[in-house]
C-alpha cells in the first residue's frame, strides 16, 4: 500500500503516512479521479483504515473516490507522537496529507476518534471540507468512567509487555478484550475477528515495547484533552454535518451526541442527527448496510456534479489482508458470541 511523507510541524516530527485510494473503477489507484468528489475516511482508536472494509466494498459508495488513511501510531503509518497529541495536531497531519497528494476539498467520513479529527479540520480549515459525516462522535469532554476504561486497557497492555522477552499473554488479551468491548460490545463474527487479529501485530509495532509512553499519549491522553467546542469555534464550520449515534454505544449515551448537535445548531451549522438501532460504538462494521445508505444519501445531497452509476460489484483494497486473517466475504453477516473469539498468541510476537 502506498505511503507519502508529510511534515506538519507537529513536535513529533515528520511522518510517512499509509493510505489507499479507491476510485469507481480501480480498487487500488495511484490517484483520485479528478472528475468526481472525494471522501476521506478517518478511523477510530486502535484499528486502522481497514476497519472500513464494509465501506470500500459498497458499490454505491464507490461512486466516489474513497481514501483511507492511517493516523500516527495506527496501521502502517510511521511517525512518532511526543508529549501531547491532540485533535489540532492530528488535523495538521490531515491537511499536510491532503497537500502532499494535492487533494481538492473533500468530504469526511469519520468514526469515533476520527470524528474529533474531522471536526477539528472543519473548524481550522473549513475551506478544505465539503461535508462531515460523523459516526459515534467523541464529546468535547470525556466522561470520567470512559477515561478510566481507556486507562485500564492501556495499563493491561503495559503489564503484558513489562518483560518483552516473556510477554504476559493473559494481560495482553485482557487489553484486547477491553478494546473489543468498547468498540463492538464484545460482539464477534468473522469480520470483527479478522479486524482484531490484523490489528494486534500493528499495535505491538506502534505502541508496544520501546514505545509504550507513546501509547499513553495516543490511546488515552488524546481523549482526555478537553476540546473547545464553543459557539465561536464551531461557527467556523462552513459545511453540512450529519451526526450518527449508535444506539448500543456503551461509552457515549445519546445525550452526548444531542449536546454536540445543540452546540452546532447554536453555532449556525447545518446539522442533523440520526440514531442507528442495535449498533455498537464501531457500528460502521456491524451495521454497515444502514450506515452506508445514510452516508450515500448524505453525499448525494452535497453533490452538484454527476457521479457514475454504481457497478454491480467492487472489491475493497483490504479484502486480501482480512481473508488472510480468517475472514471470508461469504460470512460477512455472520455473528458469534464473545466466547467464540479466538486470540492467536503467536501474532503478538511475530
Amino acid at each position: 500500500m502506498p505511503m507519502v511523507s508529510i511534515n506538519s510541524n507537529y513536535k513529533g516530527g515528520p511522518a510517512d503516512v499509509a493510505y489507499t485510494i479507491s476510485t469507481p473503477t480501480c480498487t487500488s489507484a495511484d490517484k483520485i479521479d479528478p472528475g468526481i468528489p472525494t471522501v476521506i475516511l478517518l478511523h477510530p482508536i486502535y484499528i486502522a483504515k481497514y476497519i472500513f472494509q464494509t465501506q470500500f466494498c459498497d458499490p454505491k459508495l464507490r461512486r466516489f473516490n474513497l481514501i483511507g488513511v492511517d493516523t500516527r501510531l495506527h496501521g502502517d503509518t510511521e511517525g512518532k507522537v511526543k508529549d501531547i497529541w491532540r485533535g489540532e495536531d492530528a488535523a495538521l497531519d490531515v491537511i499536510a496529507f491532503m497537500d502532499a497528494l494535492q487533494l481538492p476539498p473533500c468530504h469526511f467520513f469519520a468514526l469515533s476518534m476520527g470524528t474529533r479529527i474531522a471536526l477539528q479540520v472543519g473548524i481550522s480549515y473549513p475551506e478544505r471540507v465539503l461535508s462531515l459525516f460523523l459516526v459515534s462522535p467523541i464529546p468535547a469532554e470525556e466522561p470520567a468512567g470512559v477515561s478510566e476504561g481507556r486507562q485500564e486497557i492501556y495499563d493491561c497492555w503495559c503489564l503484558g509487555w513489562s518483560d518483552p522477552e516473556h510477554p504476559d499473554i493473559e494481560a495482553i488479551e485482557d487489553a484486547i478484550r477491553g478494546a473489543n468491548e468498547l468498540g463492538f460490545n464484545s460482539r464477534g463474527g468473522p469480520l470483527v475477528e479478522a479486524i482484531i487479529n490484523a490489528t494486534k501485530p500493528k499495535s505491538v509495532r506502534n505502541y508496544g515495547p520501546g514505545r509504550l509512553e507513546e501509547g499513553q499519549i495516543a490511546t488515552v491522553d488524546f481523549f482526555t484533552e478537553k476540546m473547545d467546542y464553543s459557539t465561536e469555534k464551531l461557527g467556523r464550520i462552513q459545511c453540512s454535518v450529519k451526526l450518527i449515534h449508535c444506539s448500543e454505544d456503551i461509552a457515549y449515551p445519546l445525550h452526548h451526541t444531542e449536546e454536540l448537535l445543540q452546540r452546532l445548531v447554536d453555532a449556525g451549522v447545518d446539522v442533523e442527527l440520526e440514531v442507528v438501532s442495535d449498533a455498537p460504538h464501531f457500528g460502521t462494521v456491524t451495521n454497515a448496510i444502514e450506515i452506508n445508505s445514510l452516508l450515500h444519501d448524505f453525499l448525494m445531497k452535497q453533490t452538484t456534479s454527476d457521479v457514475p452509476l454504481p457497478l454491480e460489484e467492487v472489491t475493497s483494497p483490504y479484502q486480501s489482508m482480512l481473508i488472510a486473517e480468517g475472514w471470508s466475504p461469504d460470512h460477512e453477516n455472520e455473528d458469534s458470541d464473545e466466547d467464540d473469539l479466538v486470540f492467536y498468541t503467536t501474532s503478538f510476537v511475530s
